[in-house]
């Protein structure tokens, strides 16, 4: 007899899934949050992302979004919105200098140099971030694809 607060498949501890039809929705196995609903509440394993009943049935492996893949694609999303930060200030520092340089009023060159190099020098972090972000989205994508073909990755 299986112990129903352990998982089966990596020996982690069981939760209760909260919120069962936002958590499995976009996913084929919104069904089984759809049901529980009438009959009882699922269990959950946020190291592998399997789905128990609460009776200690497996019901499907790898259907949730662990807790690494959670915290993986926090940090994509602020990196991709630092990486879009920047890229506004690039293209605004950009039209200035152009603006000052092509309009109608006079303009000195060193006002117009200035507004050009810290466009130029915001480039340098919009280029990092934009680096971060890439590089935490192939990592998402190797674990959720490691998750749903039933491989356990070390958490880390």
């Amino acid at each position: 007899m299986t112990d129903t607060n352990r998982c089966d498949r990596c020996g982690h501890s069981l939760d209760l899934l909260r919120k069962p039809l936002r958590q499995l929705r976009w996913s084929r196995h919104w069904i089984h949050g759809a049901r529980s609903l009438f009959t009882g509440p699922l269990k959950v394993c946020h190291q592998c992302g399997a789905i128990y009943t609460a009776e200690g049935e497996l019901l499907a492996a790898g259907a949730i979004e662990t807790v690494t893949e959670r915290r993986l694609d926090t940090y994509r999303k602020d990196m991709a919105y630092l990486r879009d930060a920047f890229g506004g200030v690039v293209i605004a520092a950009e039209c200035v200098a152009l603006w000052m340089a092509l309009g109608t009023a006079s303009a000195e060159a060193a006002q117009v140099i200035v507004a050009a190099s810290f466009g130029g020098a915001m480039f340098l972090p919009f280029t990092y971030f934009a680096r971060k972000a890439r590089l935490a989205r192939r990592d998402l994508k190797k674990l959720r694809q490691a998750r749903r073909s039933g491989e356990i990755l070390p958490s880390g």
